[in-house]
């Protein structure tokens, strides 16, 4: 069990205790402790995108911040334009994100067959947490009028395939990564350990509870962990107030401005609903943001 799959144990272990002290958490309070966790753990660990970028690749500043800008503005028109298609974009692209920043420490070999992996571990964890919490999101989404479309993904028989599919398809690539001598037997114990973690959460807890718990520990603090040794290696003296300084500009400033956007949809400024504005938000800072850590992982 390595430190970050301990963590996420003692959170689970923590979360029990307080559904027995408070009989029932409401939607709004998991909104509010979620988009807590999110903004000042899930927002850091990308705040760096920039200084990663050019640690491994030579552009002009003005082309980065065009591209990554010029990618961000493109996702938000198509989010405007096709909803559903977006949904499914962001869903796929989120997907092969996660398994990759799960197995980057793996030193795998088999280089065309990592992105296998990677988008078919991270499609398991998706339909995981969804097929064990499709009825809340079937409420949820059916509740928003800008949000109805969504309602064509949770059929929940189709569901079903998808999660089975997935999750085993899933344990068939790690034990084929096993036989072929790319993962040792204490990697593979590790890996389906979690897998079994991560069933168990997401299908105990709500699925707001559930994702913000592996998106905050298991991606966005592994993420930032392996942002922080990559300095460190860099320099020996690097340490984790200079770490935090390069983190807290870039930060502080999509903080502010996902506050704003999402007080205007909330006062009714923008027409857009707040679980709505937020998958654009998330998604568009995604895109950008993938491709960066992809480069990373990869150069």
């Amino acid at each position: 069990m390595n430190k970050f799959t301990f963590i996420f144990v003692v959170c689970i272990y923590a979360l029990f205790l307080i559904y027995q002290a408070f009989s029932a958490i409401t939607l709004e309070q998991q909104l509010v402790y979620a988009s807590f966790f999110i903004l000042f753990f899930g927002i850091p660990h990308g705040a760096i995108d920039h200084i990663l970028f050019f640690r491994k690749k030579s552009m002009t500043q003005l082309k980065f911040y065009g591209l990554y800008l010029g990618l961000i503005v493109l996702f938000v028109l198509l989010w405007l334009k096709f909803p559903l298609i977006s949904f499914l974009f962001f869903l796929i692209l989120s997907a092969f994100h996660f398994g990759e920043s799960q197995f980057v420490d793996a030193k795998l070999t088999l280089r065309n067959f990592n992105p296998i992996l990677f988008l078919f571990w991270g499609l398991a964890l998706l339909a995981t947490l969804m097929y064990y919490n499709i009825s809340e999101l079937s409420a949820i989404t059916a509740y928003f009028q800008d949000t109805q479309n969504f309602g064509v993904v949770y059929n929940e028989d189709l569901f079903f395939y998808f999660f089975t599919i997935t999750n085993i398809t899933t344990l068939v690539l790690l034990l084929y990564l096993f036989v072929k001598n790319q993962m040792s037997i204490r990697r593979l114990s590790s890996e389906l350990f979690l897998i079994a973690l991560i069933h168990l959460t997401f299908f105990l807890f709500p699925f707001i509870i559930g994702f913000t718990l592996y998106f905050v520990v298991l991606h966005s603090i592994r993420v930032m962990n392996q942002e922080y040794l990559f300095f460190k290696s860099e320099d020996g003296s690097f340490g984790l107030v200079e770490f935090l300084k390069l983190l807290l500009p870039y930060s502080l400033l999509s903080i502010f401005f996902t506050s704003v956007l999402l007080a205007l949809s909330h006062l009714g400024y923008l027409g857009i609903s707040i679980p709505f504005l937020s998958i654009i938000i998330i998604s568009v800072i995604t895109l950008p943001h993938a491709i960066v850590m992809h480069i990373f992982y990869n150069k």
